[in-house]
């Protein structure tokens, strides 16, 4: 009897055990699901605020690819385009960077020029582009004030090209830049920001019934 019981509750840990790590990896487990179905139709392409995004999970939906590289500036991205985006063969990627540079002091002149090559490069290959304006950090005056220069760029050049931008700063930030209640550093958002976020891509998504 004694050993009966033992076997239950060594099968009800391991079942308790195995349910609750699938919870906890649920996001890196359906993006495995999400690479091995091939193709998606949506690629979330950035940094880190991408890449911890559970975008299967806030989009509800199995055809969004998480291809977010933490630590990354726009140089890199040009690098990771092809492999990462353009073979993967998206109707729609969503692009967000340009923290990290302003981070290591990279000029608002190449900033500019490594995006503007990103989007007329998805452009080049039938893929459409929406950039995601770039956030501001939590109390850095210097940093907000490079990232309006990136952004009125962005702006400027998206409204040329007809091409659509996200801007969450006005609803994640104030006059200091990034809210308390959004963040969980500095830089970096929590789940109320990205289902903010989530709901902006969702909009977009179904003005152009994708």
């Amino acid at each position: 009897m004694k050993i009966r019981l033992s076997l239950f509750i060594s099968l009800l840990f391991n079942i308790v055990f195995l349910f609750t790590c699938a919870y906890i990896f649920r996001d890196k487990l359906l993006q495995k699901f999400v690479s091995m179905k091939g193709d998606s139709k949506i690629v979330m392409f950035g940094n880190s605020l991408t890449a911890q995004g559970k975008w299967v999970e806030l989009l509800g939906r199995t055809d969004v690819l998480n291809s977010g590289f933490p630590g990354l500036c726009t140089y890199h991205f040009l690098g990771l385009l092809q492999t990462h985006v353009i073979d993967r063969h998206p109707e729609i990627c969503f692009v967000e960077a340009g923290i990290n540079d302003i981070t290591v002091g990279v000029s608002q002149e190449k900033i500019q020029k490594n995006y503007q090559v990103i989007l007329e490069t998805l452009l080049k290959n039938n893929i459409t582009p929406v950039v995601t304006l770039t956030l501001f950090e939590q109390n850095d005056p210097f940093s907000k004030a490079e990232v309006i220069k990136l952004n009125d760029f962005l702006i400027g050049y998206c409204q040329q090209n007809k091409i659509d931008y996200l801007d969450l700063n006005q609803h994640l930030s104030d006059s200091t830049g990034l809210k308390n209640e959004f963040a969980i550093d500095k830089t970096h958002l929590n789940y109320k920001a990205y289902q903010i976020w989530a709901r902006e891509i969702a909009q977009v998504l179904t003005n152009k019934s994708i």
